[in-house]
């Protein structure tokens, strides 16, 4: 029997095979026939996404390390992907792999709205935070088409539910229509005495605006009481013994560029 070939990245792809979830009740293990070439690439399985009728959305955790007990996910599975993705065993409860299944084989539960709401309205619910983003992107890519995110965070707002989200894609951003107002009523809800202050304090640090996207000034701030703060933080890391954050000069002077490849070589 040939040995088992080494796994080859695939492109635009995090996983590099195909495992067996831990409930499969087959295994499978790949052997060279010997009909790719070693430098042919390994075929890229095209993304599927399948709609599924959800029975339930909540998911509660009583796990003592983490800051919530309940979280909703609007897909199975994940586009973007990332190999250290804890989230990807959780694909052989659907007897699928946690390898390349969990980023090309994905379903959307496009009835996530309507059993999120039916769960909500029940008598015995009690509000608590809701974690988005806790087991799948909910901004990855295909979230542009299918808008369940976008849907369930129109429901929390309406039913003024606190909630999280956590994601890694600039997509996000279309929704900021629904998340900025909602990001304004946790400050009067929760410090309604502190809320103006807060405020205040923002914009004196912004000349009189609420964000300033100029470059240099958008993570840093002007003003007395943004050196006022500035101050505290330096002094601060020199008690503790911190060394101040200095960009890194990396060393470019041993760059040579590519050399075509010669038969004949090179004389210098």
């Amino acid at each position: 029997m040939a040995d088992k070939p080494p796994p080859q990245a695939i492109k635009g792809r995090g996983a590099a095979g195909n495992a067996e979830g831990r409930f499969a009740v087959t295994r499978v293990q790949a052997e060279d026939d010997g009909w790719f070439q070693d430098d042919e690439p390994p075929p890229n399985p095209a993304t599927t996404v399948t709609g599924e009728r959800a029975r339930s959305l909540l998911r509660r955790n009583d796990s003592p390390d983490l800051p919530f007990d309940r979280s909703v996910n609007a897909y199975r599975g994940c586009e973007h992907g990332c190999f250290y993705c804890f989230a990807r065993p959780s694909h052989s409860y659907l007897e699928l792999s946690p390898g390349l299944d969990f980023e090309t084989t994905l379903f959307a539960k496009n009835n996530a709205v309507e059993v999120l709401r039916a769960e909500l309205a029940k008598p015995s619910y009690r509000c608590a935070p809701i974690a988005m983003g806790t087991n799948t992107d909910p901004y990855q890519p295909i979230e542009r088409r299918w808008r369940i995110t976008r849907g369930i965070i129109e429901l929390l707002g309406e039913c003024r539910h606190p909630f999280t989200v956590l994601t890694k894609n600039a997509l996000v951003e279309r929704d900021i229509d629904l998340l900025a107002p909602l990001a304004r009523e946790w400050l009067q809800a929760h410090y309604p005495e502190r809320a103006a202050h807060v405020l205040s304090l923002v914009r004196q640090a912004r000349e009189g605006k609420d964000y300033d996207h100029r470059f240099g000034l958008r993570q840093r701030g002007s003003g007395a009481w943004a050196e006022l703060v500035g101050s505290r933080f330096r002094l601060a890391t020199r008690k503790l013994g911190y060394q101040e954050w200095r960009a890194v000069r990396l060393d470019t002077s041993k760059f040579r560029p590519p050399v075509e490849a010669s038969p004949q070589g090179s004389l210098f």
